[in-house]
């Protein structure tokens, strides 16, 4: 049986993920980013997780080139960042609050979470790239918020269960 491509995005549409914003600096000294929710963990020693970027995608070539790049996952409140990340051709850092991480990679004020990464591998996965890296540095706000989920092709915070 042949799967079509649309069936497979809309299976795995279907499948609730946390929302990203993966930035870096281009050669030029631009900050380049993009959203995404094909993000993980991978390892506890050493300390890795991972992002899928688009191959096609404008930023792809500064965000698996640099030496560190930042993962800020978005709470529940950020879609309109997560869509100011997703377009292409724009000015993605207009009107944002940015800072410099401690390894200097851009950081975004008011994330629900800021990862600064080491770059540590890139493997190929097919029309997406499987970015692998090092955490070297994390700030994780006392704030307690709800994070953004993407499911369907909607984005929203993530409801709160109290526990019985």
């Amino acid at each position: 049986m042949t799967v079509s491509k649309d069936l497979f995005k809309q299976t795995v549409g279907s499948f609730p993920t946390g929302v990203t914003v993966t930035t870096a600096y281009a050669a030029d000294g631009q900050v380049v980013g993009m959203t995404a929710s094909a993000f993980s963990s991978v390892s506890l020693d050493p300390l890795l997780v991972l992002m899928c970027p688009a191959k096609d995608a404008e930023c792809y070539s500064a965000l698996t080139e640099a030496d560190y790049f930042s993962i800020h996952l978005l709470a529940g409140d950020q879609g309109p960042l997560a869509w100011q990340f997703a377009k292409s051709d724009v000015d993605k850092t207009q009107g944002l609050s940015l800072d410099k991480g401690p390894n200097g990679s851009p950081k975004i004020q008011g994330c629900l979470a800021y990862l600064e990464c080491r770059h540590h591998a890139l493997y190929d996965g097919g029309d997406h790239g499987i970015l692998v890296g090092e955490v070297r540095h994390i700030e994780l706000p006392e704030t307690d918020r709800e994070p953004l989920v993407y499911c369907k092709s909607t984005l929203g915070p993530l409801p709160r269960i109290d526990a019985q």
